[in-house]
């Protein structure tokens, strides 16, 4: 009751928070090597969920335990970052946010390298982060990639998957050139192993990242996914296992999209070819899929 005779009351207004940003991941080891994996994910949620970061980081060289140490650097260097996210980052705030963690987890790689005299560990990583403009109208994510674990757009309504990353490669060089095609580079068994750059071999004053920015679109799912899956699912393959996995990961009851399974299924239909032996293009590897939902408002 109010203390004064005709007063008016204020109408308590329930302010609804914006739904977080959703993650999920899988990390397959190669049937050769099933009690490791050289490959690392990232998928966190940022600011209490109004942000997000993916990453596939795949340790090269050896293939071995080596090989995992230095995708690991990079993977605590970007959990240092995540932490210290309390909003969502704008364009150039992430821009050089992934720059120094590369930077920085170039020179850990190179320090490993000398301590265990062996010039071959190394680490790729694609990373994507989602940012928001100054107006806080806007949302997009930025990409981050050296060597060729890749970031991929799906868009749910059109069933559509969007290559957001370029490798660095031997084959996407000679592809590049007109030298040989997207399907002759997938064919090249040999060569898609020799990647031009990673992240160990990094130096501060030399532009050897590469920064990509697009705008997200309210149901966007990113895509961050390791050469396991990308070199044993067909360029024209990957689309529609994208769809058919994540179609089965969809609950039709509750609208909603179980993101570790749709992690999982990629994953897992990429081994499955690695343990067709018919398959020509096969490749033993490690195999790892991070994913990130950006919710309709």
């Amino acid at each position: 009751m109010s203390l004064f005779p005709g007063a008016v009351q204020e109408e308590k207004k329930t302010v609804i928070p914006p739904p977080k940003i959703e993650v999920g991941s899988s990390v397959l080891a190669g049937p050769d090597h099933p009690q490791y994996s050289a490959d690392k994910i990232i998928a966190k949620q940022l600011a209490g969920g109004k942000s997000g970061i993916i990453a596939a980081l795949d340790g090269v060289g050896s293939g071995g335990e080596k090989s995992a140490k230095a995708a690991e650097f990079i993977q605590e260097e970007l959990n240092k970052a995540g932490a210290d996210i309390f909003t969502p980052p704008t364009i150039n705030s992430a821009i050089a946010t992934l720059r120094t963690v590369l930077l920085v987890a170039s020179g850990r790689i190179k320090m490993f390298q000398q301590a265990r005299n062996d010039p071959e560990i190394d680490s790729t990583a694609a990373i994507g982060i989602i940012c928001e403009s100054s107006d806080s109208e806007k949302r997009f994510l930025v990409t981050a990639n050296v060597g060729d674990s890749r970031i991929y757009r799906y868009t749910p309504s059109q069933g559509t998957a969007e290559q957001l990353t370029r490798d660095h490669t031997l084959v996407q060089a000679l592809v590049d050139s007109g030298q040989i095609t997207s399907d002759e580079a997938f064919k090249s068994y040999g060569e898609r192993n020799i990647i031009l750059r990673a992240v160990g071999e990094l130096r501060p004053n030399k532009k050897q990242i590469d920064f990509g920015v697009v705008e997200v679109r309210p149901g966007d799912i990113f895509l961050a996914i390791s050469d396991g899956v990308s070199d044993n699912i067909t360029p024209q393959g990957l689309p529609i296992a994208i769809r058919s996995e994540y179609s089965a990961a969809y609950n039709q009851s509750t609208k909603s999209v179980d993101l570790k399974k749709f992690a999982d299924g990629l994953a897992q239909r990429a081994q499955n070819i690695m343990n067709q032996h018919s398959a020509p293009h096969a490749k033993a590897d490690d195999a790892c899929v991070a994913v990130l939902r950006v919710p309709r408002v």
